[in-house]
């Protein structure tokens, strides 16, 4: 007898999308990963001009703070700054050679002119003979004292799908502490939630609370504090999240996502999105983060990365990613400026030359990657890694944006 084959049906859905690109900016964004893929490809024009450049690049200065080395270790990445007691002080995390190998720690360097930093120094070790690391969660000043954000991870394995994490399917075990200073040097640790992931230090809402965007279990949720204190436990607030459509619901594994709030209390939270989309996901609060939409699917395009987001001096909104629609292409940092956080009409190049990795290692990836974003007065300094193998950070007068 015949086998009967099961009949099948396209999904067909309904899906909330967020446009937060004026039209002369989307069109732009278009046209410049269009002449990118050409260059890409070898193409040459038919006039045999050169192809235009759609975007300009704001001056910036460029500092080295940390050079990764066989010595030092050639892993180095996760960077983190802030302003804390008359000086600047950066973390990051690093490690022998490959990204989550047993062995990663996290360090801390501070300056007071943004150009002459201290030598590195350790904030919590891993274990390179055993089975657990350290992944940075940002670092903050909270009155006397120095905070800086520990993941501690146990379970190592080797990723066998494609993926950015080398531990994803192991599952791993993870705890997020706090390391605590009053003077940068010595620091005592406690726990703050367990089995969370996150990048960027919390922030304060305007109703004077500690926020920060976070994943648990595989889940986008948010960390509310009851006020300004970081040492105290967090409320879980869970993103409404419908994964019934799989890849096409999103997905946020690795918690990397960035807010700013605008006049009108709204809360956008912008998402790492780790489908084939190449746009950012966007997450609207608006009561102070106490409840949220479904991270919704926006025209910004990001190549898979972590953002930062956050207000100048002068109240307008920046969003800084790798902001274009091309997998893993980490070598473009781009800003984008809004006047009003609703809608961006500007974007700029601030970094964009090409690099090239000096130490191959497990999930390493050309370009400039993971800013963590600091404002202070007319300028914003912006720490990231290069190649996953050296820190810098970069300072921009905002009045040329």
């Amino acid at each position: 007898m015949p086998i009967e084959e099961a009949v099948t049906e396209p999904d067909i859905y309904t899906e909330t999308r967020i446009s937060m690109l004026t039209p002369e900016l989307r069109q732009k964004v278009r046209d410049n990963l269009v002449t990118s893929q050409f260059q890409k490809a070898g193409c040459v024009r038919p006039d045999g001009q050169s192809w235009p450049a759609w975007f300009n690049h704001v001056p910036i200065e460029r500092v080295r703070v940390a050079t990764g080395s066989k010595d030092f270790g050639m892993y180095n990445h996760q960077a983190g700054i802030c302003n804390w007691q008359d000086r600047y002080w950066y973390v990051f995390s690093n490690g022998a050679d490959n990204e989550e190998a047993p062995g990663q720690r996290t360090m801390l360097t501070s300056s007071q002119d943004l150009v002459n930093w201290s030598n590195p120094t350790c904030v919590a070790p891993g274990d390179p003979k055993g089975d657990m690391w350290r992944n940075t969660g940002g670092v903050m000043g909270y009155g006397d004292r120095l905070v800086v954000f520990v993941q501690t991870k146990t379970g190592h394995s080797t990723a066998r799908k494609p993926g950015m994490s080398a531990n994803e399917e192991a599952k791993a075990a993870r705890k997020v502490g706090v390391f605590v200073s009053s003077d940068g040097k010595d620091w005592t640790e406690s726990d703050v939630v367990d089995d969370c992931h996150w990048y960027e230090a919390p922030k304060l809402t305007g109703e004077g609370k500690l926020l920060c965007a976070a994943t648990k279990e595989g889940r986008p949720v948010v960390l509310l504090w009851p006020g300004d204190n970081p040492l105290v436990t967090p409320d879980i607030i869970e993103i409404p999240y419908d994964n019934s459509r799989g890849m096409d619901s999103g997905r946020f594994p690795y918690g990397e996502a960035s807010w700013y709030e605008t006049d009108d209390g709204k809360i956008f939270m912008f998402h790492r999105n780790e489908t084939d989309e190449l746009r950012l996901r966007v997450a609207l609060s608006e009561d102070g983060g106490s409840s949220w939409t479904h991270p919704m699917y926006s025209n910004i395009p990001d190549s898979k990365s972590r953002v930062s987001a956050g207000r100048l001096a002068d109240g307008r909104y920046f969003l800084i990613n790798n902001a274009i629609a091309d997998l893993l292409n980490r070598v473009p940092l781009m800003i984008s400026i809004s006047k009003d956080g609703l809608k961006f009409e500007k974007q700029y190049f601030l970094l964009n030359e090409p690099t090239r990795i000096e130490f191959p290692g497990v999930l390493k990836a050309h370009g400039y990657q993971y800013p963590c974003a600091l404002v202070k007065e007319d300028r914003l300094i912006v720490a990231y890694s290069v190649n996953k193998e050296h820190m810098e950070l970069l300072t921009v007068d905002t009045r040329n944006l």
